[in-house]
């Protein structure tokens, strides 16, 4: 039987676990062509569940950018470009029509030989000067696109952008294209919360209040155990209660880590068994042991001091990182310290910031940090 669980990758139909009224409030905001910025931890499903309300509006179409990496106003300006050439061929236009509607994008197109399915390449600098005004240009396409056909943009991991070269120039741009077309539907996804906020709460950026709101959190426990029951039960195996609140625990709630760890648990149980805490223990080892190699290359970068605040993260909390209790728990004696090492760490994009304090971007690391034994040298394991 294969394995139900898939985390990782946009999931719809039979994957997506019902969500009915974020779908409503997502629909809602497709229909009436409201921009939206939509926040949210990261793997907490809110990829997932744009998509699946775009797939439920039948007659709207989506481009698809993924902000993450993009570095200058020319990366974003491909990424832009490929996405809306890959809308052009899933509406089922042909490789030439594509290729030389597009010519001045100077496009190429690949063809996976499995799939047959075509990918596009862009190269909008051509190693020359790309101005951020530029960017003007390659929304134009998808502003006249609009006017033809219900259409959503989706920027994925948005906050990106802050950290791209000439940032301000960028952001203000993209501000003054979207403002003129009001044919399109724009959302903005974004997993840094204290940079969206920047983004879209602080008056003096361009997109303050530019956008509706909406918040993806964890999904209800009550209807998310009804779903993980069904899939374990397509095996006959059966989740016991115990062990599908210490899934939710360990995977502090979030969508994908819990799909994860779920994963993890079938993989090493059988047809028709009954799962209990013991075998989310093996599931979560499971987890420890295929990531330990990555998660020792993380600790290798860091410094002694800055691996010690790490676990007193992972023991404490990060509520409140300067207090005598931390300090004892991670054994830094100098709060300026603890300061200086979470500075390092949230770059590193390893622990992240949220109201109730400094949360691990991944749990399964934290819990591999409490479980490899963390020695007076300030690694873990040595």
């Amino acid at each position: 039987m294969m394995n139900p669980f898939q985390h990782g990758v946009v999931v719809s139909g039979n994957d997506f676990c019902p969500r009915p009224e974020l779908l409503r409030e997502l629909c809602g905001h497709i229909e009436a062509r409201q921009n939206c910025v939509i926040r949210g931890g990261r793997r907490m499903g809110k990829t997932s569940a744009v998509l699946e309300a775009i797939r439920s509006r039948r007659k709207a179409g989506c481009v698809l950018v993924n902000c993450w990496g993009k570095t200058s106003p020319a990366g974003l300006a491909e990424a832009i470009a490929e996405a809306f050439l890959a809308y052009q061929s899933r509406r089922g236009l042909s490789l030439k029509r594509i290729l030389g509607g597009f010519a001045h994008l100077r496009p190429q197109a690949t063809v996976d030989p499995q799939t047959g399915q075509p990918s596009f390449t862009v190269d909008l600098a051509g190693g020359r000067k790309f101005p951020p005004k530029s960017l003007e240009h390659v929304l134009d396409p998808i502003g006249e696109e609009g006017g033809r056909h219900p259409l959503v943009v989706v920027f994925d991991e948005f906050q990106a952008l802050m950290r791209m070269e000439e940032h301000e120039a960028v952001i203000a741009t993209l501000r003054g294209a979207i403002q003129l077309q009001p044919q399109v539907t724009y959302f903005y996804l974004g997993s840094v919360r204290n940079l969206m906020d920047a983004l879209f709460n602080d008056p003096r950026q361009p997109f303050f209040k530019s956008a509706a709101s909406v918040s993806v959190g964890p999904i209800e426990r009550v209807s998310y155990s009804a779903y993980l029951r069904e899939k374990f039960f397509t095996d006959r195996r059966r989740a016991s209660d115990g062990a599908l609140s210490m899934i939710f625990d360990m995977a502090c709630d979030t969508t994908g880590d819990v799909q994860q760890l779920c994963s993890a648990i079938w993989n090493c149980t059988e047809a028709g068994q009954k799962i209990g805490e013991d075998d989310v223990r093996r599931g979560l080892a499971r987890i420890h042991q295929t990531e330990n190699e990555s998660n020792t290359r993380i600790i290798d970068i860091l410094t002694p001091g800055q691996v010690k605040v790490l676990v007193g993260l992972a023991r404490v909390g990060g509520s409140q990182p300067t207090s005598k209790t931390f300090l004892q728990a991670s054994g830094v004696s100098q709060p300026s310290s603890v300061t200086k090492a979470i500075s390092r760490l949230e770059r590193e994009g390893l622990i992240f910031r949220d109201p109730q304090g400094y949360q691990f971007f991944s749990p399964f690391f934290r819990t591999w940090l409490l479980s490899v034994g963390p020695s007076g040298s300030g690694s873990p394991g040595r």
